[in-house]
C-alpha cells in the first residue's frame, strides 16, 4: 500500500473509533488527530512486518 491509501484508510478507521470512544476533556476534533496517528503507526509497523516476511 502507498502512504496515501494509508492515509485514507486510518482516516476512516480513526472515524469509526472515535464514535465508539470517547475521551473526556478532549475535544472530537483532536480526538481524531490522536486516533489517526495511533491508526497510521499501527498501519506501519502492521505493513511494514508483512513486507519484511514476504520477502523471505
Amino acid at each position: 500500500m502507498n502512504q496515501n491509501m494509508n492515509e485514507i484508510l486510518a482516516r476512516e478507521l480513526a472515524t469509526k473509533i472515535n464514535k465508539l470512544v470517547n475521551i473526556p476533556l478532549i475535544r472530537e476534533e483532536d480526538e481524531q488527530v490522536f486516533f489517526e496517528l495511533i491508526v497510521l503507526i499501527l498501519l506501519d509497523v502492521i505493513l511494514s512486518g508483512l513486507d519484511v516476511n514476504s520477502n523471505n
